[in-house]
């Protein structure tokens, strides 16, 4: 494993606090990376006709474009938003939404693909980063009125090296159904089948493609990588590159975590009862309306309602509810050998996601034989590791091209 940008201290290690203290806080309404009281919460963005299906889908396979409808696009290349065919962890078709951002003009061999997973952004369909009026652009910090990041970071230098970008917004996020928030499988079909629908556009995506996501997007491209053989054979990944990912559910503190009321809790409530139909007997009356707010809510909104109020939304112990505990760990990432190389950043500061939890990962997917390299950024927050982290990402994404596959 290499460590740079700074030595990868004992508070690292000791950083599964973190998961918990930096949170309760938060929730307590203190001000919080990415998060204060008072912010501008703007409500999820109103969805359009794009963004309902058709009535029949019988005729779409997974990877199938439903629709497309063009969108402004950077200098030099065109974009789309487009709706395509996926399917959840267990089967079940899925109309889901995003983006597909290509260069102009003729290449003279297939284009790589750059598939990007985005951070959380909420649960509602609202939420969806495609939705922004200008969304195929550089990231942009939510503010204003996006309610939501949007944007692709380091989408000029990317697009310049002629890469096809595809964004997917997530199952349930833009497109129907109830987000299944942190359900690894789930949200890596979408993104790998992401791919498949930018190849079957008129832009000569090829074969060849890159993965890279950040926080829940982070989870979700080391969970792409893990199923890619199976579900997409036709893929041949280059290189996975997750920036401060969540890799480790079953943390030792993860029943403190789900009673520090963070607004994350209510997310994954919402995400991991839809998906598994699990119980929600550890969930308060205050709990379970936390979690219906998560539903129809973008981030914002969910931490100022959690921040109102103190009383618990959890009691007991989430791992001994029913399901709870096999459900979390099955969204570890790690347990799968991963069919390309990975980068991890993070930050030592990071506040959002602990950073023990890249060790751990680390140490799961070493252990079937994944080639694993670290990038620690001293002093490096959860926001801040990308900006930060251009310079390196961009010549790993450069490193693992070049070599022949």
């Amino acid at each position: 494993m290499r460590c740079a940008f700074g030595r990868r201290a004992a508070p690292i290690l000791a950083g599964l606090a973190v998961l918990v203290g930096a949170w309760g806080d938060a929730a307590a309404g203190q001000a919080h990376e990415g998060f204060a009281p008072g912010q501008d919460a703007p409500p999820a963005y109103g969805l359009t006709a794009f963004y309902e299906p058709p009535k029949d889908l019988r005729r779409f396979r997974p990877g199938d474009v439903i629709r497309t409808e063009a969108v402004p696009a950077p200098a030099g290349a065109q974009a789309w938003r487009v709706m395509y065919m996926s399917t959840t962890w267990d089967g079940r078709r899925t109309p889901v939404t995003g983006l597909v951002i290509a260069p102009l003009g003729h290449a003279s061999a297939p284009r790589p693909v750059l598939a990007w997973g985005h951070g959380t952004t909420g649960a509602a369909r609202g939420c969806a980063p495609s939705l922004a009026q200008d969304p195929a652009q550089e990231f942009l910090a939510r503010g204003g009125v996006n309610p939501v990041d949007v944007g692709v970071p380091y989408l000029q230098d990317l697009l310049a090296r002629g890469y096809v970008v595809v964004a997917t917004d997530y199952q349930g996020l833009g497109g129907p159904g109830h987000h299944q928030f942190l359900v690894g499988d789930t949200a890596a079909r979408g993104l790998l089948d992401s791919v498949r629908a930018a190849r079957k556009l008129d832009v000569q995506a090829g074969s060849r493609v890159s993965l890279m996501g950040w926080s829940q997007g982070g989870q979700t491209v080391l969970f792409a990588g893990e199923i890619a053989k199976a579900y997409a054979p036709e893929l041949k990944l280059d290189g996975v590159v997750a920036l401060a990912p969540v890799t480790s559910l079953m943390s030792p503190l993860i029943d403190q975590f789900f009673r520090s009321n963070t607004p994350h809790v209510y997310l994954i409530a919402e995400g991991f009862s839809s998906a598994y139909r699990l119980p929600m007997d550890a969930f308060t009356p205050r709990g379970r309306a936390l979690v219906d707010a998560a539903s129809k809510s973008c981030i914002l909104e969910v931490f100022k309602e959690a921040g109102t109020s103190p009383v618990a939304g959890v009691t007991g112990n989430i791992t001994a509810s029913k399901g709870w505990k096999d459900a979390l760990a099955r969204n570890d990432a790690g347990l799968r050998p991963a069919a390309a190389p990975v980068l991890i950043v993070h930050g030592s500061a990071d506040t959002i996601v602990a950073p023990a939890g890249t060790p751990l990962y680390v140490q799961r997917a070493s252990a079937l034989g994944d080639q694993v390299s670290v990038e620690w950024l001293a002093g490096g927050d959860h926001r801040s590791i990308i900006p930060d982290g251009k310079v390196r990402i961009l010549e790993w994404l450069d490193e693992r091209r070049s070599e022949d596959r």
